[in-house]
């Protein structure tokens, strides 16, 4: 008899367990409904709109006497700099959500959601489509949601989000996912929503804030761009961050774009980051992330060999370097760090095997910099408190050394060349001449609409 019980009670303890497991609850709540653009519609997309007017600046590139301006998320501005103090407008080059930009030989390469692009600029105002390699990139999503509400699902296969409207949606959980989401649910009245049901409904971000600039870096002196890069020009070879992990290397001799190779420097590393720009000076490239700055070498391009790390606290982190120094900005930010930090980190880079730290310095909200070598000059872009100038010929005195100041205008990257620095923020571009003490000049200003 107790042996019957004891079955009885087995069986129904297991049964009550399986039932636990058979859930299925339906829930309803406002949202930021996608929007899609089909795959086909995308990759026939590519085309010139050239009475558009820049909207939201982006990322910036020169390439012989022209500049380009990304058009965040929309396409490429062609602008004739053969007079910088007279930049006219000449073409744009319509490529749906576009954020980088590098240039060889008239070949201009672009991301475009999920995919690598290739277009003949040889005449910027009927530009062409010569290559794609498509599902390149990860799968992101554009950082227009109202932050109010969650994102409702995604769904892939349904094509790219381009946009949202806020609606009412209903999203069904089963089995064991519906104890994670209704209990989140519940303890966070609801705000947690559709991102919950999808892994793919959070908005994914490469450098900083969503509608950061992100620059290219090129060795090429008639291609050149600044210091927030996902993209960058290595001989033949143009190097993407196709992910918060990983950098793919790509064959660009044919347009076919062939990927010859991929690594992830925090594995290298044996750390943790994640990786957000790229910056080359000779032979090595420097990766900055949020959690610290790799070295590679890189002279045999197809081929990257990891050097050496250095890790400070999370933070945005872009970098550019010479042979000696290497200058990193840490920012606060939403997806930046979980603290305040805003300074400029100074390393010596002469053993790149082992960078050491050599000062560190206070900041408003640093961005993008730039460095004038010859005349040792540094260039950070502060965001909200403009361009700051520092002289570095005696390093450990930079903060003391500041040589002059542009205020008024929020500013996210620059670029020095032949004595011009030209400078993105959210007003458009501006460019500025400067001596060999570091004073500006402002030459020209390319504003919105």
């Amino acid at each position: 008899m107790k042996t019957t019980i004891r079955i009885i009670i087995a069986l129904f303890l297991v049964g009550s367990f399986s039932s636990c497991e058979k859930i299925s609850k339906t829930t309803s709540f406002t949202a930021n409904v996608p929007m899609y653009m089909s795959y086909e519609n995308l990759r026939s997309a590519v085309s010139n709109d050239n009475s558009k007017t820049l909207e939201k600046p982006g990322k910036i590139f020169l390439y012989n006497s022209l500049i380009l301006i990304n058009d965040f998320e929309k396409g490429i501005h062609i602008y004739d700099n053969g007079n910088p103090s007279a930049p006219s407008h000449i073409a744009f080059i319509q490529i749906p959500g576009n954020i980088d930009i590098a240039v060889r030989d008239n070949i201009l390469y672009a991301d475009s959601y999920t995919d690598l692009v290739a277009i003949d600029i040889s005449n910027p105002t009927n530009a062409r489509e010569v290559g794609r390699t498509s599902n390149a990139l990860s799968y992101t999503i554009p950082s227009g949601m109202d932050w109010n509400y969650p994102v409702a699902e995604i769904d892939e296969s349904k094509g790219v989000v381009v946009g949202y409207t806020i609606g009412e949606v209903e999203e069904t959980c089963k089995n064991q996912d519906c104890r994670v989401y209704y209990d989140m649910n519940e303890e966070w009245n609801g705000s947690w929503g559709g991102q919950m049901m999808s892994d793919e409904g959070s908005p994914v971000s490469f450098s900083g804030n969503t509608n950061s600039v992100r620059s290219s870096s090129s060795s090429n002196n008639s291609a050149i761009a600044g210091s927030m890069a996902r993209f960058m020009m290595i001989e033949n070879y143009l190097y993407v961050i196709t992910d918060q992990n990983t950098v793919e290397v790509f064959d660009i001799r044919t347009n076919n774009l062939q990927s010859v190779a991929s690594f992830k420097p925090w594995e290298d590393a044996s750390g943790w980051g994640v990786i957000e720009t790229l910056f080359s000076f000779k032979n090595h490239l420097f990766i900055g992330s949020n959690s610290g700055m790799l070295a590679y070498n890189v002279i045999n391009p197809s081929s990257p060999v990891y050097l050496s790390s250095y890790s400070h606290m999370t933070s945005c982190d872009p970098v550019v370097a010479n042979d000696q120094y290497a200058f990193v900005t840490l920012r606060a930010g939403n997806n930046c760090n979980w603290g305040n930090t805003n300074q400029l980190d100074i390393l010596d880079i002469t053993d790149i095997m082992s960078p050491t730290e050599l000062s560190s310095f206070e900041m408003s909200n640093p961005h993008g910099l730039g460095i004038d070598s010859e005349n040792e000059i540094l260039f950070v872009c502060d965001g909200f408190d403009g361009l700051k100038v520092y002289s570095f010929k005696d390093i450990n005195q930079v903060s003391s050394s500041q040589l002059d100041h542009y205020s008024g205008i929020e500013t996210y990257d620059v670029i020095i060349n032949n004595g011009i620095a030209h400078v993105i923020g959210t007003d458009g571009l501006k460019q500025f001449g400067y001596n060999n003490q570091g004073k500006l000049s402002e030459l020209s200003t390319i504003s919105l609409n």
